[in-house]
């Protein structure tokens, strides 16, 4: 009768254990919306897991010696992520337009998937361990801080890395030597290392400007030509590495003069030439991209005319718009003049002097 009594007991303890444990491993880790049911710690793996993009092979638990890499792929001391993005090989890095505070990157996407995202670190050549480098941020600039919006797609989104044609990194600084590298991800805990970098320069910003002749000389205006030349130019020639463009300018310290005597600037504005009316010293420019105005004004119907202003820095004559994509060099253009007297005007050796400027936009 003891034993029974005793034996009962020691059932009824167990149950009452297996009810308390019960109990208490309902609610595992947890948050607001989501409970994790199972889990455990320590080594785990497995071998060909694959998907359409990735595949593990055998990984399991924590490498803990040197770095594992090959050409393409990279696991490091530590936990490792068992479905990283392939790493980037180096991109393409030039410096298409001799441009001085800019460089074009071509993301080199390697196997990873279309909508993949990656990001760049650019640091100078001679920052060895990368201990300075910066972000190239979604709008191209650089900075010291990577933000989730800098992970950007190859080709799609509102920010993307411009896809074949690939992006400006600009506030660069001029005349330096920069390394740049890629790493890609595609969705969370995938991100791969690093890929090996590339290199490329800046250059130094460049300007060179010329006209062909000092002077000219205007034939003596007499009835025979009707006090008319109009066969006299000068050439406008101009290289420069200005991102921006650049605009010639033209304007005069008078009219034509002599003593008291003058031969007034042509009517019509820069803004709206016309066509040869009436006596005065005028010019017309080939530029049919001219800015200050309708862009063919000069030249739609022409050669049409406007006076010279005196004031600065004048008003454009030639112009080249950015931005540039590739170094402007020795590029001309051609001002034209005319000047018409009239019967009464007194004859004698009229002059003026007419001013060019070059202005680059960087």
């Amino acid at each position: 009768m003891r034993r029974f009594v005793i034996f009962a007991f020691f059932v009824f303890l167990i149950l009452n254990s297996k009810y308390s444990i019960l109990n208490t491993v309902l609610a595992g880790p947890q948050s607001t919306t989501y409970e994790l049911q199972q889990w455990g710690f320590g080594s785990g793996g497995d071998s060909g897991i694959t998907s359409t993009n990735y595949s593990l092979f055998g990984t399991a638990g924590e490498i803990d010696s040197a770095t594992a890499e090959s050409t393409t792929y990279r696991n490091n001391p530590g936990l490792i992520f068992t479905m990283q993005s392939y790493v980037p090989p180096a991109p393409t890095f030039t410096n298409p337009g001799s441009n001085y505070d800019r460089l074009k990157i071509v993301i080199n996407t390697a196997n990873n998937p279309m909508d993949a995202q990656f990001t760049a670190q650019i640091a100078l050549n001679t920052d060895t361990f990368w201990n300075n480098a910066q972000y190239v941020q979604n709008d191209g600039t650089v900075g010291p801080i990577l933000g989730s919006e800098d992970w950007m797609k190859y080709s799609t989104g509102a920010f993307n890395w411009g896809g074949a044609s690939g992006m400006y990194i600009t506030g660069l600084t001029e005349g330096t030597v920069y390394k740049i590298r890629v790493k890609a991800r595609h969705g969370n805990y995938t991100e791969s290392g690093w890929g090996p970098s590339a290199l490329a320069a800046t250059v130094y910003p460049s300007l060179t400007f010329g006209i062909d002749a000092a002077s000219i000389t205007f034939s003596n205006l007499n009835p025979g030509n009707s006090y008319t030349d109009s066969s006299k130019s000068t050439v406008l020639t101009t290289s420069t590495n200005a991102y921006n463009g650049y605009i010639v300018y033209g304007r005069d310290t008078q009219p034509l003069t002599f003593n008291t005597n003058t031969i007034a600037n042509y009517t019509s504005p820069n803004s709206s030439p016309t066509a040869w009316s009436g006596s005065g010293f005028g010019y017309s420019t080939n530029d049919s991209n001219l800015s200050g105005g309708t862009a063919d004004r000069f030249t739609n119907g022409g050669p049409k005319y406007a006076g010279f202003g005196t004031s600065a820095p004048g008003d454009p004559v030639a112009d080249h718009s950015g931005p540039i994509l590739s170094p402007i060099s020795s590029e001309q253009f051609t001002v034209s003049y005319r000047v018409t007297a009239t019967s009464t005007t007194p004859p004698g050796p009229y002059q003026s002097t007419v001013l060019y400027v070059v202005v680059p936009t960087y």
